[in-house]
């Protein structure tokens, strides 16, 4: 995974990281709350010489001390001492000091710190006392039997521990800052995890990295297209209809040749906008003054009729039949410039079988000499055969692709393979029902400041003569 990608993964589940990161951040608070306040308190016992009659008597004492210094601090922690320590205190019996007492000596020094944990902080001073004295005399004790290390070495309390003040645990700062630092890996962990898991089309990007086709419009997620899939002629400048437009023109450029285009509207799976694209785009290619007709190809679920309020029952199926003539079945939708349709008709008991018989090539060989554009809505790739073959009648097949989870990575592969395989020509994708602010970015309502029906110099003479005459 690159850096880009890394960064695109939690721009997209940043979500599930913020969750994770409140979850642990609010798991170290609560346990730091319950936690029981736990105080130290520490106490030193110095090891030292005793004087000798020469210098090297005091040469051998230091280094002597020194050398018992890291067993004098084993024996602070021994069972014995830690037993009667407890004693001293007036603990109950078989109580366990080994995890509530410590002892350490700092490097070339002959202090052994020893140091107590408690819940109370006069109980966490007075066992650390206690262990002090014990060591004191337990060393007293076992040195007696070599009368001249005795005299030598002595230990002696040389601070007692006092009752702290204050508890050195729980940290609320250190436990927040350990919930910040787990909340943030794991989440990030498991953006990753499910990035990589993941089988759908959930960004642009991760459909950047499925295809290198070029990609000819991009539309914005909508709730509104359910009730109303058709763009509003009253509201022109919307960024919607300024989407078709840049797929109308980016469209012109895939004609290289000049001529009628005969162009399949399909997806990969149902449900990804590719009946609603073919007719707003059919609608957009009309207004702008070309001969378009839009064919209802989809002879399973037909949808153009219902879009466009027309008569479905008479159509494509009737013509392939030769039960209606091809122009006695073309509608017209609109005043000027009408964009012509022909709906789906009846829907036939064998609609692969009409799709890809000889009278379906002669059809759209016959309407791409009348048209300029012909706008096939297809049925879905993967579930049917029909639109692999009208790719291979048709001049080029237009793929519809929505990235907000429906779409499986897989399914959409597979078609792009299908249309390939076919001998197709794809010339783009129409990417569907992407996040609202990536589109915010790219377009803007930049509507006229002036009526459509006059010209800056028109408007400007207009306003003079209006002063003039005052």
């Amino acid at each position: 995974m690159t850096l880009a990608q890394f960064i695109d993964v939690l721009r997209h589940r940043w979500l599930s990281i913020t969750v994770m990161l409140v979850f642990a951040v609010g798991a170290a608070a609560a346990l730091t709350a319950v936690q029981p306040p736990q105080y130290r308190a520490s106490s030193e016992v110095f090891v030292s010489v005793a004087a000798g009659g020469s210098v090297n008597d005091l040469s051998q004492g230091n280094n002597f001390s020194a050398a018992r210094v890291k067993s004098y601090e084993a024996l602070a922690v021994t069972p014995q001492v830690l037993r009667l320590a407890a004693e001293q205190v007036g603990l109950p019996a078989g109580t366990d000091l080994g995890g509530r007492v410590t002892a350490e000596s700092q490097t070339d020094t002959v202090l052994i710190s020893i140091t107590a944990t408690d819940t109370s902080p006069a109980q966490a001073a007075a066992i650390a006392n206690a262990v002090t004295e014990q060591l004191v005399a337990v060393v007293e004790q076992v040195e007696e039997s070599a009368s001249a290390s005795n005299d030598l070495v002595h230990l002696s309390v040389f601070q007692r521990a006092t009752a702290p003040a204050a508890p050195f645990a729980p940290r609320l700062p250190v436990n927040l800052a350990i919930g910040v630092l787990a909340g943030l890996a794991v989440g990030i962990a498991q953006a990753v995890l499910r990035e990589v898991l993941d089988t759908r089309l959930r960004s642009f990007e991760a459909l950047r990295r499925l295809t290198d086709a070029s990609v000819l419009g991009e539309f914005a997620t909508d709730e509104t297209i359910a009730k109303e899939p058709l763009v509003s002629v009253d509201n022109r400048y919307s960024t919607r209809a300024e989407a078709f437009r840049q797929l109308r023109t980016h469209l012109t450029y895939t004609n290289l040749e000049g001529e009628a285009q005969s162009i399949v509207v399909t997806s990969a799976t149902p449900g990804e906008g590719k009946s609603s694209t073919a007719v707003n785009l059919a609608l957009m290619l009309a207004q702008n003054g070309s001969k378009v007709i839009l064919v209802d190809a989809d002879l399973r679920r037909p949808t153009t009729g219902t879009y466009l309020g027309i008569e479905s029952r008479v159509g494509l199926s009737t013509v392939l039949t030769r039960q209606v003539a091809l122009d006695d079945a073309i509608q017209e939708v609109g005043a000027d410039n009408p964009l012509h349709v022909l709906a789906a008709g009846r829907v036939p008991p064998n609609p692969s079988e009409l799709l890809s018989s000889s009278r379906m090539v002669t059809l759209v060989r016959e309407l791409e000499a009348r048209y300029e554009y012909v706008i096939v809505d297809a049925p879905p790739m993967l579930p049917v055969t029909d639109p692999a073959v009208l790719g291979a009648i048709c001049s080029g097949v237009l793929l519809v692709v929505s990235v907000n989870g429906r779409t499986r990575r897989a399914d959409f592969a597979a078609a792009e393979h299908t249309v390939h395989q076919v001998g197709a020509r794809l010339l783009g994708l129409v990417v569907n029902r992407l996040p609202p602010q990536r589109r915010a970015k790219t377009y803007y309502n930049y509507e006229p400041s002036a009526p459509l029906s006059e010209s800056p110099r028109r408007a400007s003479r207009a306003r003079r003569t209006s002063k003039d005459a005052r």
